[in-house]
């Protein structure tokens, strides 16, 4: 590994393009700063109007613009928030007469960008003029419990700094690392800690390909339909996050290569890494595809991947997984002069076999299965979307098991007005000798796929109360609608989850999430977060009795919070927060709550072992959610 590393590394200083671009409508230029509020180009094609030429932010907070451009020479720099820059990007740069540097870009006549267009003044050594980024986040969060007096006492502050450093070198080759610093994980006051490495990663875009060295950083999912690397577990986790190693894609150039040879468009993919530590864990995988257009607007795709693990438990044990697939991907546009935006299509299929074996003094299989899914998605031209997919999992492990299952969904966004709803049904054909470790390692953890060794695997927590059953049935609906009142803006959400042992059966378990957000003014925000659950699981005994306050679990959780901006927030609320920061990920999302019932209930732990008494378990952590008495001051800046 050290040695390919080695290898990439040195391409990478000899492979360097630069970041101005030419496109069909025209030049691109582009500006990377996220926190500035205006940017415009500036220079000889708009004779240095300072306000002439106004650049365009994307969501990653990349300023755009292109223009059209004649041939010849084009001196130029960016006005960010009123400070003039050079193109640290781009290399060709000249003297600009007041002790600094102007960029510059030569087209010739056929339309094409000209190398070295400007000599590299004096005192630059290098084509490589670095510019770097300082990117993080800090997050204080101080809580203050309810104790036997009925005093809030603040128990332990936490501090949390994540400090990355982003070099980018031109838009080409850049690295990322990421130190952190975190008293609690420390057990010592902020002061007397240190940082520690965290993770990091290296990309390079050269002629032919495009190269990717990482160490602990979610960065990668193939896109085959059952994603034989990434969209690991219920928070569908790139791959990356606990290994390090390399990943190498073809390019645009070599693409296009190809395509003026052979009537297809390929593109491939190739993994190799290492488990971070000191488990002997390797993972390597590949991906092909080749895509042609068959009609008008359309699109065929086949592709084919494979996914090897090797692991050594011990000096004489070896264990493998290997799974192999095939898949097809068939897009088409429909377009009409009425309609606003075309109608997408889209259908996929994908077979996928696997196997897993040790190795002492004979290979052995233990373990072997197949996948078959079948999907198919639909974008109208206004504001639906639709998708339905059937799936088919079966494996070997002493007797046979499979499971049939089918979703449906659609996504209706309109003006202030958004709805999500998806629906699962499923059926499983258990044998009697699958016992309840191997079903929920196998089968529940893993969703069938037969990588038992998957890190990350978390089971939602609506899915408790139909493990072990033949069948079932879940669906949830978020619904939400933006409006002003008194020109304050005003958000409510509704969402619900229903989990069913059968598709005509009553739940087991209903979810309601009510919020309300509200602006008080143009810095101040109301959140009010309320959850009500429903048990109705006589196998778990837990039933819940509104009318006798019998397993009645209602939590509450509101919030108060200043925005300095959308970056920078102060916050004070009461009760457990829905809003935590993932300790994989580092990104904020909503499921503090599932978190804490897992935690104080020792949920996912109990599983391992078994599944009898369970009702008991989440009876305990129930109760202690709802009658969790805290205050907490949050403050978040991100940067």
């Amino acid at each position: 590994m050290k040695k390919i590393f080695l290898i990439f590394s040195m391409l990478s200083v000899i492979s360097i393009l630069d970041s101005v671009e030419i496109t069909e409508s025209g030049v691109l230029f582009e500006y990377e700063d996220e926190i500035a509020q205006s940017v415009f180009l500036v220079g000889s094609m708009n004779n240095w109007n300072t306000t002439a030429t106004a650049m365009d932010k994307d969501e990653n907070g990349i300023w755009k613009i292109v223009m059209k451009l004649d041939s010849g020479k084009h001196i130029y720099k960016f006005v960010a928030d009123g400070n003039w820059h050079y193109d640290q990007d781009n290399p060709n740069v000249e003297d600009d007469g007041y002790g600094g540097s102007n960029s510059v870009i030569e087209i010739d006549n056929n339309g094409k960008l000209i190398k070295d267009a400007a000599k590299i003044p004096d005192g630059i050594k290098s084509n490589i003029n670095t510019k770097i980024y300082f990117k993080g986040r800090y997050f204080s969060n101080n809580v203050f419990l309810k104790n036997e007096t009925d005093r809030f006492m603040l128990d332990k502050p936490e501090h949390d700094l994540n400090f990355g450093i982003h070099i980018k070198f031109n838009s080409d080759f850049e690295g990322y690392t990421l130190l952190n610093v975190n008293n609690n994980e420390k057990g010592s006051e902020m002061w007397k800690t240190h940082f520690n490495y965290k993770r990091t990663y290296l990309k390079l875009k050269a002629d032919y390909f495009n190269v990717t060295a990482f160490n602990n950083f979610g960065l990668f999912t193939f896109d085959d339909p059952l994603h034989i690397v990434g969209d690991i577990g219920y928070n569908a986790y790139d791959f990356g996050y606990d290994y390090g190693g390399i990943y190498a894609e073809t390019s645009n150039v070599l693409e296009n290569n190809i395509s003026n040879i052979l009537p297809v468009s390929m593109y491939g993919q190739l993994l190799l890494s290492d488990r971070n530590g000191y488990n002997e864990d390797d993972i390597s995988a590949m991906r092909v595809k080749l895509s042609s257009p068959i009609f008008d607007n359309d699109k065929l795709t086949c592709g084919a991947s494979n996914y090897r693990y090797t692991t050594k438990p011990s000096e004489e044990i070896i264990q493998y997984h290997r799974n192999n697939e095939v898949d097809l991907n068939y897009k088409k546009d429909l377009s009409n002069p009425g309609w606003e935006d075309a109608m997408h299509f889209e259908f996929s299929a994908e077979y996928s076999a696997y196997e897993n074996s040790g190795k002492d003094s004979v290979i052995s299989v233990w373990m072997e299965g197949k996948n078959i899914f079948l999907g198919a998605y639909l974008q109208f031209p206004a504001a639906l979307k639709i998708y339905a997919n059937y799936i088919n999992s079966a494996f070997q492990l002493g007797s046979n098991f499979s499971r049939n299952r089918f979703t449906l969904g659609a996504n209706y966004n309109l003006n202030n007005f958004t709805w999500n709803i998806s629906g699962q049904v499923w059926e499983n054909y258990l044998p009697d000798s699958l016992n309840w470790v191997d079903y929920y390692k196998y089968v529940e953890k893993t969703d069938g796929n037969g990588r038992w060794f998957q890190q990350y695997s978390e089971l939602p927590f609506e899915k408790y109360t139909v493990l072990g059953y033949e069948s079932g049935f879940f669906w949830q609906s978020d619904l939400s609608y933006k409006f002003e009142v008194n020109s304050h803006k005003v958000e409510t959400i509704l969402k619900n989850k229903f989990a069913h042992h059968a598709l005509l059966t009553e739940p087991k378990f209903i979810e309601n999430i009510v919020v309300l957000k509200y602006d008080i003014a143009e810095k101040w925000k109301l959140n009010i977060d309320t959850r009500i659950p429903y048990y109705n699981d006589p196998f778990l005994e837990l039933i819940t009795d509104f009318e006798n306050d019998k397993d009645v679990f209602i939590s509450n959780y509101s919030e108060i919070s200043y925005h300095l901006s959308d970056n920078i927030w102060l916050a004070l609320g009461y009760g457990v927060n829905p809003l935590i920061i993932n300790s994989v990920t580092d990104e904020f999302y909503n499921r503090g709550r599932e978190e804490y019932l897992d935690i104080v209930g020792g949920l996912p732990e109990y599983l391992e072992s078994y599944y009898g008494g369970f009702g008991e378990k989440i009876r305990e952590a129930e109760t202690l959610l709802m009658n969790e008495n805290c205050i907490s001051i949050q403050a978040v800046v991100k940067f």
